[in-house]
């Protein structure tokens, strides 16, 4: 079966996309254009896995090409955004990419190239890209992702096909959270799909927040203990992580922000009270916050982690 038909709503555009394989020309430019959290990036991945699959029904997801698209690995599919921290694409980046897209594939019949959030290129980096666009080097294939199609050039915006993503409803969006999110309370999935207008991204990224508050009061309350130096209560609040390893990691990630990075002997909250923990006491805490985490990651046994950290945040602090 078809990757397609896990993609939530955009019948139109999957459509499109179907009669173009079916036809067996891909356009050399499609520009997705959609508002945060409609699910371009992935929509991107999916045309890429449909455009290099081997599979019959493409993108099947079980081919070499699909895998390692879905796992990101592929040699020949780059995804190119701005830099952390950069509003922009780099110079840097437009150039490598004009060189690179006449350098053969390694292992597939094309390279693609997935460049999002596109809006944020300046009129330059766009520019420096319509000779590629118009006339591409053979086999080479580009999907651009933006918000608004009227923040880029006239002219890039005529040398690519326009799909338009959108959100596929609240009550799609609600059944795609209880599928994806496998636990999460039917009250609260409703919510975020009512709240988010149908957006299953920005859904997510509401549920999300809402867990870092709960990470967050949970740190505190950590912290607190820690302060009082009350071992049996650190070992009761880590023990209801006990099941939730993800949760875990998230919490010490919170207690992490709490102590790292203050010399005075209060380390304040944001937004919270101060804990009275000294700063080598503090340094030697965070020493077993980060290897707690790493031991986390690594599938250390839950309640055996558990029982690690007490017993060494207890030593640390009564030191």
């Amino acid at each position: 079966m078809s990757q397609f038909n896990q993609f939530y709503g955009n019948s139109k555009a999957k459509e499109a996309l179907v009669f173009y394989q079916r036809g067996g020309r891909f356009p050399h430019g499609i520009l997705l254009e959609g508002e945060a959290g409609s699910g371009r990036k992935t929509f991107a991945g999916l045309i890429a896995a449909a455009a290099l699959c081997e599979g019959e029904d493409a993108p099947c997801g079980q081919c070499r090409h699909c895998k390692k698209i879905f796992k990101g690995i592929h040699p020949d599919v780059q995804r190119i955004a701005p830099p952390p921290g950069k509003a922009s694409f780099t110079k840097e980046q437009v150039e490598k990419l004009r060189a690179d897209a006449w350098v053969k594939p390694n292992e597939a019949p094309r390279k693609i190239y997935i460049l999002c959030e596109v809006q944020k290129m300046t009129a330059w980096a766009q520019n420096a890209l319509l000779k590629l666009l118009e006339e591409p080097p053979p086999g080479v294939m580009f999907l651009l992702t933006c918000d608004n199609r009227f923040q880029l050039l006239e002219t890039v915006r005529s040398r690519v096909v326009l799909l338009t993503l959108e959100g596929p409803g609240a009550e799609r969006t609600e059944q795609a959270l209880r599928e994806q999110m496998p636990g999460l309370d039917p009250d609260k999935a409703r919510w975020a799909a009512q709240a988010s207008g149908g957006n299953i991204g920005r859904a997510k990224q509401m549920l999300e927040e809402e867990k870092d508050a709960q990470w967050f009061q949970l740190a505190q309350q950590l912290c607190r203990q820690m302060e009082q130096t009350d071992r049996f209560g650190m070992l009761q609040l880590l023990a209801g992580l006990e099941k939730d390893r993800e949760g875990l990691v998230r919490c010490l990630e919170q207690v992490r922000q709490v102590l790292a990075g203050n010399t005075k002997s209060y380390f304040l909250a944001q937004n919270g009270p101060a804990y009275r923990i000294l700063p080598l006491q503090a340094e030697k805490v965070l020493a077993i916050i980060e290897q707690g985490m790493e031991y986390a990651r690594q599938n250390m046994n839950m309640p055996l982690l558990i029982t690690w950290l007490g017993a060494g945040i207890g030593s640390a602090l009564g030191e």
